[in-house]
């Protein structure tokens, strides 16, 4: 436990200038500090980075892994550094690729340098304590920035940066060298013009407890203010120490400190163990002395030793913890004035004393104490030692039981006993045999001997006849018959079959069937539409002849067929007692009123059909177009139209040569859709371009007219 208290009273006497209070000092392993990203500093095209430094370059691991200004754009936009060969570099990127510009020369280690690098847009430099040292000329360069929000970190969490810095400074324009070496002198105010970043690092107090503060002020009006990470805020590795004069100047100062043991001064010269006074002097910028004298205070750790004992382990009184080994054992708690308390504790295990004995036996062992057990298992008695711990005397018992079995054995006409050769049996009866078992106890197994011959019921059915299990019998009647299959059961026993048998005969059946138009055969095979006298046969589901049918079948049919006198439509069936019904196909086919004769003149254009019944049979006629016609009606067969169904090219014939005459195609509704005009007609070409389906083609001339279908496919 430490507790640091610090009072710091800092007295300057000063020549000239000014003297910068404190420093802040890197551990080389993980401290750094985020600057959120802003546009102003993810936009500089000429640059100037500048710092106080002081390294021993010992904490970085390569030649260039110790960043100190490092812009966290895609590959760096621009980075101030170092590394392990003491030379500092700085390096920039366009974009597509980075430059990078290192020290010729190396710089001398454990002492105050600042370094700055400045470019211009053409000229890249490196000043070393304000001298120009080395420098890199580019025609073409401009610093690129992927983007305009990209953190900047003064120096790497993950290669680490060693050492202390001191007014770290970033401008948006390449200064010159006077600017250099006045900046080295000097410090500016918040709103100085191109300054973009000052860390002064005189936010805590040097060497004091500062684990309060992680915030690193910008002292410019950007308020680029950074956070400071992983830092320890405490003595004087990694946290605010005395920092560098800009003249020549000695720096007292004087704080009281507690410490337990020991104390190592600032200075690291001297490491003391007793409280008291001591004046210790480190060095600041440019070798100046800073004086501090420290009213130290030391602290005493205490130890103790205490001796415990116990059967196979102890607790710890303190920690709780258990101990199963004897030996010492120590522990370190806070004492009473925050240091350690080593507290030793002389252990001391006793050990049970344990004794097993085995047994194995059939059904029943007696163990060594005279208990007879029969069931297996582990049985435990304790006793008391002299160390006052449990002594065991363990009896682990294995119980071998004796078994029995009872076996079914099937004879035919003897057995051999399975467990013993020389016994056979020959009746039936219960029998007994003693073997060993697995356990090697008696194992008494008791054979029943019974038959082995089986008998069995088989209920079958046939179409005309049925062969016998055996094969050797053939059986044409329905009845009961036994069959014996020799040594063929499972126990190479006879086995008799009784079986109840059914020899299935089909029935024979002859119909007179009367149907309108078509009639289908009873067992569904077929369909006929014309009258005869036909067979069928319906199957079992055993694939015999059910019913054998002789049907003699009348086919009856109406005449449905319509023609057509000048505009007057008549069916053309012959029978008398036919009745009809005249329909309007453009209606849903609804019955037209009153028009129940045989002949029927309509009164309008549009489509129609015939309803007729005769010979007991009911059907309906096609719809035909019908057109009223002031014109004799040519001949049906007079016309041919030829094919049709068509494809679009088809060819007209007539008898008769036609004169002056139009030929029109109308759809089912009467709409035109294509039309020709020609002086004659007898044996004439046509190609139709119409929808495919069902239309109607009519021929006008002076000779007559004539409708009919055209399909077109």
């Amino acid at each position: 436990m430490k507790n640091i208290l610090i009072a710091l009273v800092l007295l300057l006497l000063t020549n000239n200038g000014f003297s910068q209070k404190t420093a802040l000092n890197f551990d080389g392993v993980d401290d750094y500090i985020l600057i959120p990203g802003t546009t102003k500093l993810n936009g500089p095209t000429k640059i100037s980075l500048e710092t106080w430094v002081w390294t021993d370059y010992s904490s970085s691991p390569c030649a260039d892994c110790a960043p100190i200004i490092w812009n966290q754009n895609t590959n760096s936009a621009y980075k101030l550094g170092t590394g392990n060969t003491q030379y500092f570099y700085v390096s920039l990127y366009n974009g597509a690729a980075s430059v990078t510009l290192t020290t010729a020369t190396a710089v001398s280690a454990k002492k105050w340098h600042h370094v700055a690098a400045t470019f211009d847009g053409k000229k890249l430099k490196i000043y070393i304590d304000g001298a120009a040292t080395d420098s890199a000329t580019y025609s073409t360069f401009s610093i690129s920035y992927g983007s305009t929000s990209s953190d900047i970190w003064i120096a790497d969490p993950n290669t680490g940066f060693g050492g202390t810095l001191e007014e770290t400074r970033i401008w948006d324009y390449a200064r010159s060298q006077s600017q250099i070496k006045e900046g080295m002198a000097r410090r500016y105010p918040s709103n100085q013009t191109g300054l973009l970043l000052n860390y002064g690092y005189e936010d805590g107090i040097a060497y004091a407890n500062n684990t309060s503060i992680s915030s690193i002020a910008d002292k410019t009006n950007n308020a680029n203010n950074g956070t400071a990470y992983k830092f320890a805020m405490q003595d004087s590795i990694s946290n605010f120490v005395v920092g560098q004069s800009y003249c020549d100047t000695i720096a007292y100062s004087k704080f009281a400190i507690t410490r337990c043991t020991k104390y190592l001064l600032p200075s690291k010269k001297k490491s003391v163990t007793v409280s008291g006074k001591y004046q210790d002097t480190i060095i600041s910028f440019r070798g100046c002395d800073s004086v501090m004298t420290i009213s130290v205070t030391i602290l005493k750790a205490t130890s103790s030793s205490f001796s415990l004992q116990g059967c196979d382990s102890v607790q710890n009184p303190t920690s709780k913890s258990y101990y199963k080994i004897s030996g010492k054992y120590s522990i370190t708690i806070p004492n009473a004035v925050g240091c350690d308390s080593v507290i030793t504790h002389n252990v001391t295990i006793y050990k049970k004393d344990t004794t097993n004995f085995g047994y194995s036996g059939c059904n029943s062992v007696k163990l060594k104490n005279g208990n007879t057990v029969t069931v297996s298992g582990i049985y435990k008695y304790l006793f008391k030692s002299t160390k006052g711990c449990d002594s065991v005397v363990i009896h682990n018992v294995d119980i071998k039981k004796s078994s029995t079995a009872k076996v079914t054995l099937r004879m035919c006409r003897f057995i051999v006993c399975p467990t013993d050769k020389d016994v056979t049996y020959t009746k039936f009866g219960v029998y007994y045999d003693t073997i060993p078992n697995y356990a090697n106890c008696d194992s008494i197994i008791e054979y029943t001997v019974i038959s082995g011959a089986t008998s069995a019921i088989l209920s079958a059915s046939s179409c005309n006849s049925y062969l016998s299990p055996t094969k050797k019998k053939t059986w044409t009647t329905s009845g009961t018959y036994y069959d014996t299959l020799f040594s063929s059961n499972y126990y190479g026993c006879d086995s008799t079959i009784k079986v109840n048998l059914i020899i299935n005969s089909p029935s024979k059946q002859n119909l007179n069937i009367t149907k309108c138009r078509m009639y289908t055969v009873p067992s569904g095979a077929k369909t006929v539409s014309t009258s005869g006298i036909i067979t069928d046969v319906i199957l079992s589901k055993k694939g015999c002849d059910s019913i054998q049918y002789t049907l003699n079948v009348t086919i009856n049919n109406a005449n449905v067929n319509i023609s057509r006198t000048w505009n007057t439509l008549s069916a053309a069936t012959t029978v008398n007692t036919a009745t009809f019904q005249w329909l309007d196909c453009n209606n849903n086919y609804s019955a037209i009123s009153g028009e129940t004769g045989k002949s029927y003149t309509p009164l309008k254009d549009g489509l129609y059909a015939l309803s007729v019944a005769e010979n007991s049979c009911t059907d309906t006629s096609t719809c035909i177009f019908y057109v009223t016609s002031s014109v004799v009606e040519l001949n049906n067969n007079s016309i041919l139209i030829s094919p049709n169904p068509t494809q679009g090219n088809f060819n007209i014939s007539s008898s008769l040569l036609l004169h002056n005459v139009k030929i029109t195609i109308t759809n089912p509704l009467g709409a035109k859709l294509q039309e020709w005009n020609l002086s004659e007609l007898k044996n004439n070409n046509f190609h139709a371009i119409v929808p495919s389906g069902l239309n109607f083609i009519k021929i006008e001339s002076q000779e007559g007219f004539i409708i009919k279908y055209l399909v077109n496919e």
